[in-house]
């Protein structure tokens, strides 16, 4: 059986493979976007410690992977719920260790509380990690146009209607709460061994 050869049309010259136009398409929005993601890649190298290596469940480390990417590619609010389902994940698991499997299982906010109130994570990752929460929330479970902190109260009480800005804004206090809390639970796991 012989190779096939290019497709030829009826007079034996080759046909002209046209390129499919999502490929174009694919290409102008990689142009387009390659500065603003080459941007963000630059933050997360001048603000994320580098080679941070933790033990976790492939989940949990499938999502801290998944919230930097979106990050990287502008995809804001998915950045901010992954980083939020990291940070829950880490709560969730730390409780469960410590015999808190009630207060674990009742939602993030309950784990921060449990933590606060035993003493058991530092204020400021308490801190950063309910701010997440907050600002997560709108996104995951529905809330009023007038609630506090969805994106048009908080657009509204800055005076600041970029929405696109405040959402990178967003992106980046979850990406610094997320990778926080990884060095928070990877720095305590090393000092108690």
């Amino acid at each position: 059986m012989s190779k096939r050869s290019a497709a030829k049309d009826l007079f034996g010259k080759p046909v002209r493979q046209r390129r499919p136009r999502y490929e174009a398409a694919l290409e102008e929005q990689d142009k387009k976007t390659r500065v603003d993601r080459a941007g963000r890649v630059r933050w997360l190298s001048d603000t994320i410690p580098k080679n941070l290596m933790f033990g976790t469940s492939v989940e949990t480390a499938l999502v801290f992977e998944e919230a930097t990417a979106s990050f990287v590619y502008g995809n804001f609010v998915a950045a901010v719920v992954l980083a939020a389902a990291f940070v829950e994940h880490w709560f969730v698991a730390s409780l469960i260790a410590r015999g808190y499997q009630k207060e674990a299982s009742q939602g993030l906010a309950a784990a921060i509380g449990c933590a606060r109130a035993n003493n058991l994570v530092s204020s400021l990752i308490l801190d950063k990690a309910d701010r997440l929460r907050l600002i997560r929330n709108p996104f995951v479970h529905l809330k009023s146009f007038d609630h506090q902190h969805g994106i048009g109260q908080r657009m509204a009480k800055t005076r600041n209607f970029d929405i696109r800005a405040l959402l990178e804004s967003d992106a980046e206090e979850a990406i610094i709460a997320m990778h926080g809390v990884a060095i928070y639970a990877f720095g305590r796991r090393s000092h108690a061994n």
